[in-house]
């Protein structure tokens, strides 16, 4: 709480890093100064952080779900599936960052020879069309198992008799996904895809170790932009508080927003 408290407070400052060092109050001129000046750069940044969290929240989840229909699935060595999908989640950055470098590599890596051999040739992370979307399959690829799990937790605790009644009635696989998994999933639904907004928004990490937001700012997201000015010479740390602040704002303001939504629909299903 109270290095949070501190944030807050250095962002109304010009505060340099240096407590040894007298710093100023400068009411909310770093927060106009984000605002103004450097709008471009963050408007930028915050619409890649935008596409990022919206297309991984949607793959993610929806990805999730299907696999958790499949190893629930009463199958010979379900749990060695659930394992090896669960297993992308428990590695660490580095290790997928340098996993994912390597297949996308655009000299030897084996996506680029696939491309080639299907007569397409790009640079692939260091595409400005295609960086920001191969980090977002990677982030996909990444934290699916984790969701797939609580997807499987949700459909665990499902009656199998509402099943069986609905067979009975003539009802399809189809029709009872749509009208008893789902439905019944809303808890777990409402628990993924905050925890992936939440992740996505504020996420840097997968995308410094893939692409160091790169080529230029095509992936710079918002948490990233932040990350990146931390430490060049010369910038208040006052006002890198104050876009902290707003991008804590931001994620506030959207997770009450959908958690608004998904808690509704709970209601309504």
């Amino acid at each position: 709480m109270l290095p949070a408290l501190g944030n807050f407070y250095f962002s109304f400052t010009d505060f340099n890093g240096n407590i040894h060092v007298p710093h100023r109050w400068v009411g909310l001129q770093n927060y106009m100064q984000a605002l103004s000046s450097d709008f471009r750069n963050i408007g930028e940044a915050v619409q890649n952080t935008f596409i990022f969290s919206i297309l991984v929240t949607l793959g993610q989840n929806a990805l999730a779900v299907l696999l958790a229909v499949l190893v629930n699935i009463k199958l010979r060595g379900r749990n060695i599936y659930r394992s090896v999908l669960f297993m992308p989640s428990v590695l660490g950055v580095v290790v997928i960052g340098l996993i994912w470098t390597l297949m996308f590599d655009p000299f030897s890596g084996p996506v680029h020879a696939l491309l080639q051999s299907m007569g397409f040739d790009s640079p692939l992370l260091g595409s400005p069309n295609a960086a920001l979307y191969l980090v977002v399959f990677v982030m996909i690829w990444s934290y699916a198992g984790y969701s797939m799990i609580i997807y499987l937790a949700g459909l665990q605790n499902i009656p199998e008799e509402l099943y069986e009644a609905s067979r009975i009635d003539g009802s399809s696989d189809w029709q009872n996904f749509r009208h008893i998994t789902l439905p019944l999933l809303q808890p777990a639904i409402t628990l993924n895809v905050l925890l992936s907004i939440i992740g996505t928004l504020g996420a840097y990490d997968i995308i410094v170790v893939l692409t160091n937001g790169g080529p230029g700012m095509a992936s710079t997201t918002l948490g990233l932009y932040i990350f990146k000015n931390l430490y060049l010479p010369g910038l208040s740390k006052g006002y890198l508080a104050a876009l902290s602040i707003l991008q804590f704002a931001l994620i506030l303001f959207v997770v009450v927003i959908v958690q608004y939504y998904l808690r509704r629909r709970e209601v309504d299903q």
